[in-house]
């Protein structure tokens, strides 16, 4: 049974993301920000009645304006929950097909079909593992402000497929966490969080400019953003698909555990 979820169904909510938390921590921080009573951000759950009286939630996928999530069991009802996301009035965009878990969405949708899909890794760092690394001489490296709001636009904007929009740049400043390296006041290279919980951190925004890499940029501003999150007892998870990326992750300490699936679409 498929319904719109409601605050009352919250804790069952959590628990059912938080089996898989680093894969569902968009989900978790989107509940803990914004709950269920926005137009824009909307919960549906997949109740199995069969199997107690009160029915066990069993799958949960989550609009947030053009983009979905989904996650669920593997027995939870499939075909139900993608007739969610075609049934609903606005065009989807892109989908975020069951992070870390077995069943896809994909084969049950009817109004979209897939143009993109990319398959990359998931990491994370434990506090013991991390291994911090220092920015080279003359660079500075450190938390933005929302002083630095114009520079760190005309930096995203010419950041080729990490470019971000005005609002994706002022959400983590005014939200979340973005940290940069400047040398003689400008900024060569930053990263940031997407997403936060009360527990863990989704790094992302990870860019250094042509012309300022190989200096080990990259690992050094991510390095800070990691000391940061851990200092404030949150769990650093990032996923990734450039090779040269994922050796800067290892460096830094971050080991693999598992996979990321997103998906991008139009209309069948």
């Amino acid at each position: 049974m498929i319904r719109l979820l409601t605050e009352s169904d919250r804790s069952a909510v959590t628990a059912l993301l938080s089996s898989e938390p680093s894969f569902n921590l968009y989900m978790l921080g989107t509940l803990e920000k914004l709950g269920f009573d926005q137009d824009f951000c909307q919960f549906w759950g997949d109740f199995d009645t069969e199997a107690t009286g009160q029915g066990a939630l069993r799958g949960v996928i989550n609009r947030y304006m053009v983009g979905w999530t989904v996650y669920g069991r593997a027995d939870a009802d499939w075909a139900a929950l993608a007739q969610v996301l075609d049934a609903h009035p606005l065009q989807a965009d892109r989908l975020q097909d069951n992070p870390g878990g077995t069943p896809s969405l994909l084969p049950y949708l009817r109004r979209y079909r897939t143009t993109k899909l990319v398959i990359e890794e998931v990491m994370e760092l434990p506090k013991p593992r991390f291994r911090p690394a220092a920015p080279p001489a003359g660079v500075v490296v450190r938390r933005a402000t929302i002083d630095d709001l114009e520079p760190l636009v005309t930096f995203y904007a010419g950041a080729d497929d990490m470019s971000r929009t005005r609002a994706g740049v002022l959400r983590p400043l005014q939200d979340t966490r973005l940290w940069l390296a400047e040398e003689g006041g400008l900024i060569l290279a930053t990263a940031l969080t997407n997403a936060e919980t009360n527990q863990l951190a989704m790094i992302g925004g990870v860019y250094t400019q042509p012309a300022a890499r190989g200096r080990g940029l990259s690992q050094a501003v991510c390095s800070a953003l990691c000391q940061d999150l851990l200092g404030a007892g949150l769990h650093p998870v990032l996923y990734w698909g450039q090779p040269a990326a994922g050796a800067v992750y290892r460096k830094l300490g971050f080991h693999a555990t598992g996979k990321w699936r997103a998906v991008w679409l139009e209309p069948a």
